[in-house]
């Protein structure tokens, strides 16, 4: 069976992938996974786009087949292991551990009402960080989490707290692990494991220690940082929500449950999918279902405004700058579910989406009855509320090019 796989060569702080080919329709996957994550490479180092990262240094495992089962133990935090349902030779050929708890450097910032915009460090290891903090466990609480190649400085993190905390008075903490979302690819997506324990050992103190209540616990995360939030989800008792931004695909769509997001790791969740092209066709995200409700704008794959015939780089350049430009050319239909979601949070115009065995069904009006009880649609984004029917039923939904994204009735010029 062909197989393929990349290679970092790391110097000055920027990543150069290259990757050894065979034939076959994998390795087509992994070619485009590789090319698409060296654009970004390229174009975010040589413009100072994303800080990727608090050290000049990359430290890798090498991957591991399994034989027998392996495991580790990071403290406090518990143990993981990687057993032969870790692997399938298309969709998830390779296996590392991740790297050590002070590389990945998982921490937790909150901002409130009042300090929106001088985050506050959370640390378990000392207690007077939080007492001193304004974290009040009385009141709900949001975690946004960030995927891979991404910080908790983009642009998306500080316009979603920022909204988040225009809407209500909740603690809302951006979980920052930036020191372990870095490439290579296989590297960072073992680290949400870990990154998923620390979660679940900070809200679990705060459970034990400070009075929070985890059915009033939100995790939002996207990319790798929704899989991050299943990993947390599932060690965590009772946690309320969670909310997969177009859930990454590579090493995740096709894989058993416990090695991805799933309808298991909390009360709620729901997923918001955008970039469901396959990886072959340089789709970032899962086109199937991994929620209790999963939610596809524009059939969850090609996002109106995206193709960059229509929106001129160059404008988007002067109009939102050169972090929003690099993330349209590289990833629009990636982050689009980002920026649906942070609309939905104060906006008054619902976004309403309905259950459809088919998209080309819903274009054609055949799925517009809400029928009794609501069963039949669904509101997208902050206002989600969990279906009263099995996980596994698609909602469909269209939206404009550009914001605001929601209409009542999308005209056919805005598509």
């Amino acid at each position: 069976m062909p197989n393929a796989f990349c290679v970092y060569l790391i110097r000055n702080q920027h990543a150069y992938e290259f990757f050894f080919l065979s034939t076959g329709g994998m390795v087509r996957g992994h070619v485009a996974l590789c090319i698409a994550t060296l654009a970004t490479f390229v174009r975010s180092g040589a413009a100072g786009i994303l800080e990727w990262g608090r050290s000049n240094h990359i430290e890798v495992n090498i991957p591991w087949l399994p034989f027998e089962n392996e495991t580790r133990c990071y403290d406090e935090l518990g143990c993981l292991n990687i057993t032969r349902d870790w692997y399938h030779l298309i969709y998830r050929p390779f296996n590392v551990f991740p790297l050590a708890r002070q590389v990945i450097d998982t921490r937790f910032i909150l901002y409130t009402r009042k300090n929106p915009l001088q985050g506050q460090m959370l640390k378990v290891q000392s207690e007077k960080t939080i007492q001193k903090s304004n974290f009040d466990p009385k009141k709900p609480t949001k975690f946004i989490i960030h995927g891979f190649i991404d910080t908790p400085l983009s642009n998306w993190v500080k316009e979603m707290r920022r909204e988040l905390l225009k809407h209500s008075d909740w603690n809302v903490i951006v979980v920052d692990w930036a020191g372990g979302s870095l490439p290579l690819y296989t590297q960072a997506t073992a680290n949400t494991r870990l990154v998923g324990l620390e979660i679940a050992y900070f809200i679990n103190y705060l459970k034990d220690n400070v009075g929070l209540n985890p059915k009033h616990v939100h995790l939002i995360g996207h990319s790798l940082g929704a899989h991050t939030a299943g990993y947390a989800g599932e060690r965590i008792e009772g946690l309320g929500r969670i909310t997969g931004l177009d859930p990454a695909e590579p090493y995740f769509q096709g894989m058993p449950s416990h090695s991805r997001l799933d309808p298991s790791d909390a009360q709620l969740v729901d997923v918001i999918h955008t970039d469901g092209s396959s990886i072959f066709l340089l789709g970032y995200g899962m086109s199937e279902p991994c929620g209790h409700i999963d939610f596809y704008p524009n059939n969850g794959k090609e996002q109106p405004g995206c193709d960059l015939t229509e929106t001129p780089l160059p404008l988007t350049l002067i109009k939102e700058g050169i972090e929003e430009a690099s993330r349209v050319l590289v990833a629009c239909n990636h982050v689009r579910a980002i920026k649906l979601f942070i609309e939905s949070i104060n906006s008054k115009c619902p976004y309403v989406a309905h259950k459809c065995n088919s998209y080309q069904n819903f274009l054609q009006g055949k799925c517009f009855s809400c029928k009794e009880n609501d069963t039949g649609c669904a509101i997208m984004g902050l206002n989600t509320v969990r279906p009263n029917h099995a996980p596994g039923s698609k909602y469909f939904i269209t939206t404009g090019k550009d914001t605001p994204y929601c209409s009542k009735y999308i005209h056919k010029e805005n598509i």
